[in-house]
């Protein structure tokens, strides 16, 4: 089958001939894919819903001579916590580090997306004829706006501080 999921999901759903499902994403799309199912309680349903992946930086990435690694991880966590603008079921929501070097942490990650580009995706950043594109993208539309503004304001009332400017 191809094509998008929403676009394909849902008939295939109807049929009737789809035993079992295996799903990553919201509870709500979930939902209207089992409802589209002419037999829901016979559907075997294997769900990962609103997942919060994490990235976890062990303790011994902060001890002397690890810097090279410790740098590394930081890197991948902010591709991996960033790219799509987050707005894909496998990006990084939480970071784990020990409590006694959450700031050091915090302060590396917060270095890497000062230094990313800012723009529409199309738009190019930088000279010398290799493409680089903006790494950081408008969300898609309105609604992801305001609900990332009430996880930054909820996140702040409980203490959160914002690093970047």
């Amino acid at each position: 089958v191809s094509g998008g999921g929403r676009a394909t999901m849902p008939p295939l759903m109807e049929t009737g001939k789809v035993d079992a499902l295996a799903f990553v994403g919201s509870s709500g799309a979930a939902d209207d894919l089992i409802r589209k199912h002419p037999s829901p309680h016979r559907l075997k349903t294997f769900l990962q819903l609103e997942a919060k992946n994490m990235g976890v930086f062990a303790p011994d990435l902060f001890r002397d001579g690890k810097g090279t690694e410790l740098e590394g991880a930081a890197t991948e966590a902010v591709k991996g916590a960033l790219s799509f603008n987050g707005q894909r079921c496998t990006a990084l929501k939480v970071l784990f580090a020990p409590r006694a070097e959450g700031t050091r942490l915090a302060r590396m990650v917060a270095d890497r997306v000062e230094r990313m580009t800012v723009g529409l995706p199309w738009q190019e950043h930088g000279e010398g004829g290799a493409a680089n594109f903006s790494q950081i993208t408008p969300l898609p539309n309105a609604r992801q706006v305001d609900r990332m503004r009430r996880l930054i304001d909820d996140a702040v009332s409980k203490g959160a501080a914002i690093v970047n400017d």
